[in-house]
């Protein structure tokens, strides 16, 4: 598929009017009642109707497990000015990045026009066959984490919370398919008030609660008391474009691949097909300068070097963005006027952030590069540098 006219999130712009919104007073705990998955925003209004920011179901509750009477004005964040032409690619970075698979869109003037929901793009990709040849081609189902249908909510709520993931596999002893929990279905059970819990009214005290003030008796419930146990499954043996067209049209937001006799062995996420999108980006090669040394080196070795540093360029890319990468050098004679070693320096430069530099002295030119370019490497691993903050704003 051809990277060179990315495609923009134009026809999946939707009205104002289908999302979930809140006053920026509400409580949390009355808020989240209201979405169905963890990825559901709620887009949070003062009293003049001003748009304050979104609050992510995730973040508040698995992620930083706010207590249920906090104001969600003090909580919520400001989402990407996205807008129209804004590419596909792009938008579904922002989605990955912020948890949440809806994000409003904005107009020129920065007012805010319309929604852009990861389902309607989700759903050209059916229609597209070969945006449908690309995802599939970047996705591979992942191995499902299991639990016994026995497992209580806090070993789950901690699961989610701890590793990171999603959803949990459920299977019987014999290790059958027997349903699936997600995030979604523990948030519902983390919001739903016991007999003795309420949702507090303005400035009481009252039911200022969180995962960790629970009763024993919610932490101890068995999970099935909030699963799935209608599952949306497949062969394993099912070819990955019909898997991904069954698991855009399905309702479900996941979609776990069975064996002949209904034991799980992989699954695939709508955050996959995300994922995949992300790679619409289009690539770019990286600009490579190198001042010729002097004689010394052959147009053979220089090639080699050349070679060398397009290799180098693009491992790198997967980490961070590149405007360029720059190789000098200085050459000190001896008495004979033959060069002793060459001092080298390479220069990494992002598109946005600090340069990276390593300087070496090696009597062989493609020697001095090859060291410079693993301390360029090591530079970036011990800076914690992400890809994001390479990339232009």
């Amino acid at each position: 598929m051809t990277k060179s006219k990315p495609i923009t999130i134009k026809p999946y712009v939707s009205p104002l009017a289908s999302i979930i919104r809140c006053d920026s007073r509400s409580m949390l705990g009355s808020v989240l009642s209201r979405v169905r998955s963890s990825h559901d925003p709620v887009f949070v209004y003062d009293k003049s109707d001003d748009f304050v920011g979104l609050i992510s179901p995730f973040e508040t509750i698995f992620s930083s497990n706010y207590p249920y009477s906090t104001k969600v004005s003090s909580i919520s964040f400001s989402p990407p000015n996205i807008t129209k032409e804004a590419p596909v690619y792009q938008v579904a970075k922002h989605m990955l990045a912020s948890k949440v698979y809806t994000l409003p869109v904005y107009d020129k003037e920065g007012e805010m026009e319309g929604v852009v929901y990861a389902r309607d793009i989700l759903e050209e990709i059916i229609t597209n066959s070969s945006l449908l040849e690309f995802v599939s081609s970047k996705i591979e189902p992942h191995t499902p984490i299991t639990a016994p249908i026995t497992v209580v909510v806090k070993d789950v709520f901690n699961d989610f919370k701890e590793k990171g993931v999603s959803r949990m596999v459920l299977v019987d002893a014999e290790g059958d398919l027997a349903g699936i929990v997600t995030r979604g279905d523990m948030m519902q059970a983390m919001i739903k008030p016991t007999d003795k819990m309420r949702f507090p009214n303005e400035g009481s005290r009252v039911g200022h609660r969180s995962l960790g003030g629970e009763k024993k008796t919610r932490k101890t419930e068995p999970v099935t008391q909030y699963y799935t146990a209608l599952v949306d499954t497949l062969l394993d043996s099912t070819p990955i474009p019909e898997i991904v067209k069954h698991l855009i049209i399905s309702p479900h937001d996941s979609i776990v691949l069975v064996n002949k006799s209904n034991k799980p062995t992989g699954f695939l996420s709508t955050r996959d097909i995300l994922q995949a999108l992300t790679e619409l980006r289009p690539v770019e090669s990286t600009h490579i300068m190198i001042k010729k040394p002097g004689t010394a080196v052959s147009d053979e070795q220089l090639k080699k070097v050349t070679d060398y540093l397009d290799l180098f360029a693009k491992k790198l890319s997967k980490r961070m963005d590149i405007e360029k990468i720059e190789v000098t050098s200085q050459e000190p004679k001896n008495t004979a006027g033959k060069t002793k070693k060459f001092n080298v320096k390479l220069i990494v430069i992002p598109v946005a952030g600090n340069p990276l530099v390593a300087e070496t002295k090696e009597r062989n030119f493609f020697d001095g590069v090859r060291e410079a370019a693993a301390l360029i490497e090591k530079q970036r691993r011990r800076s914690g540098l992400s890809k994001e903050e390479t990339q232009e704003s």
